[in-house]
């Protein structure tokens, strides 16, 4: 798959993204109906705990990025990996 593909599939997940924060920043939930949510599926991945040696710096890097974009830095790692494995096995 094309680079171009890539990136237009992240630009498209992070207009959904912003999408959503919207929603939720001007939304109260205490006023959506439970019918409202009746189609929507979440997915959970069966999770695996691993440890991992890094050095400091790249996990103080991780963790300054991580609050950028307003996440966990060990979500952000998980993000990382599972969109290289992604596009690993594209090639």
């Amino acid at each position: 798959m094309s680079e171009t593909k890539n990136r237009r599939d992240k630009e498209i997940s992070q207009e959904r993204i912003e999408e959503l924060a919207d929603y939720y920043d001007n939304t109260d939930l205490g006023e959506v109906s439970s019918e409202e949510a009746t189609d929507v599926e979440i997915e959970r991945w069966e999770l695996e705990q691993v440890s991992l040696r890094l050095p400091a710096k790249d996990v103080k890097e991780l963790k300054k990025r991580a609050a950028r974009l307003g996440t966990g830095y060990t979500t952000l790692i998980r993000m990382i990996l599972r969109d290289h494995l992604r596009s690993s096995l594209k090639r």
